[in-house]
């Protein structure tokens, strides 16, 4: 056994991210005389109560796919980004995870950092059974409203998957497909497969909007995405609107009078 007590804080924190340590291990360290040390337990022990917490999240969050993995189908999440914005498309995404795949920490994408968004963005497009992504242009919103444009996108999200799904978990909406389908309000929180196409959703159209902040820069869209934010009002002052803001929403259809 080792002597804990002759071994620095360096090589104990070696010890603990090498997975080294047994349990009498760690109850003699918990006891160590050296502040360091007993940070490095606390540190530790933080840690294994996050992991645990992203596990029992994660089984939480599969309740409503749960019953149709056990019949053997195929259920796919759908979710939207981008229905509030004065500028920019909406964009939606459909997801078909793998029966009891896990990835930890797929929640509603607004309560993510951009950096937890993009790497489980990467976990999820290289772990899932299908995914797909369709946007709906400005075109289309200002032509058909933005709840009818956000549908009919979602329809194709979902017509895009190159496995047909057997069931459809939608977030808040009715896609007009003849597949049968749970509406759940508040699904990117409450459904892992909702949570991972708002996640997808959100990153393709965050980089979309980056893209588009190169050709109209003035209005920054990298940072606000379309947002009405108190920049982007003051820009449209100045500037006026330009082909990607909707023209069907207020304050833009003022400059359309």
């Amino acid at each position: 056994m080792i002597e804990w007590k002759h071994q620095s804080i360096p090589q104990i924190k070696a010890a603990i991210q090498q997975q080294q340590l047994q349990a009498a291990d760690w109850h003699i360290l918990q006891t160590d005389s050296r502040k360091g040390v007993r940070y490095l337990v606390q540190q530790h022990q933080k840690r294994l109560r996050r992991q645990q917490q992203l596990q029992q999240d994660f089984q939480r969050r599969c309740q409503f796919e749960e019953s149709f993995w056990q019949q053997q189908k195929l259920v796919a999440g759908i979710d939207e980004v981008g229905r509030g914005p004065l500028a920019g498309p909406v964009v939606t995404a459909a997801v078909i995870l793998k029966p009891q795949q896990v990835i930890l920490g797929i929640n509603d994408s607004k309560v993510l950092s951009a950096t937890q968004r993009r790497r489980l963005y990467q976990n999820i497009v290289h772990q899932a059974i299908a995914v797909s992504v369709a946007v709906g242009s400005v075109q289309l919103i200002d032509q058909e409203n933005i709840y009818h444009a956000t549908e009919l996108t979602m329809a194709q999200a979902v017509k895009h998957l190159w496995m047909s799904p057997q069931h459809l978990l939608v977030d808040a909406m009715i896609i007009p497909l003849d597949i049968p389908q749970t509406k759940l309000i508040k699904g990117d929180a409450r459904s892992v497969s909702i949570g991972a196409a708002s996640i997808v959703a959100k990153v393709y159209r965050d980089a979309l909007m980056s893209t588009y902040a190169q050709i109209y820069p003035q209005y920054r869209f990298d940072q606000n995405f379309g947002y009405g934010t108190a920049q982007h009002l003051t820009a449209l002052k100045e500037f006026g609107p330009c082909p990607l803001h909707r023209k069907s929403f207020a304050p833009i259809k003022d400059y359309y009078q």
